[in-house]
């Protein structure tokens, strides 16, 4: 008896495409939906992605979705050390700033 709940690998393919795009463009929080949607097809489809019951297209498109959030993991991680960068570089200028305007002022 066939499970009529089976995920086609269309389906993941998409999802790696949209993953991609918002990626490129550095859109987080859609980025973030996509990542609930992909872990929730993981886990609702759990019983088709592991054991011998796979099917090999499923099984390549799991790994190209797999694939494309790592590497969306990698450019969240460096665009948040970057913003990370920038924050410290601002606060640096604005202590600098007070100073400045502090020694200014008793002059």
């Amino acid at each position: 008896m066939a499970n009529t709940h089976k995920v086609s690998p269309e389906r993941f393919r998409h999802l790696s495409q949209l993953i991609e795009i918002a990626t490129k463009t550095q859109d987080w929080p859609t980025l973030q939906r996509y990542d609930v949607q992909l872990r929730e097809l993981l886990v609702t489809h759990d019983p088709f992605t592991k054991g011998g019951r796979q099917d090999p297209r499923l099984a390549a498109e799991i790994e190209r979705a797999k694939q494309a959030h790592l590497r969306a993991f990698i450019a969240l991680s460096e665009a948040t050390n970057a913003l990370k960068t920038q924050l410290g570089e601002a606060d640096e200028q604005k202590e600098r700033a007070q100073a400045y305007q502090l020694a200014m002022s008793l002059e």
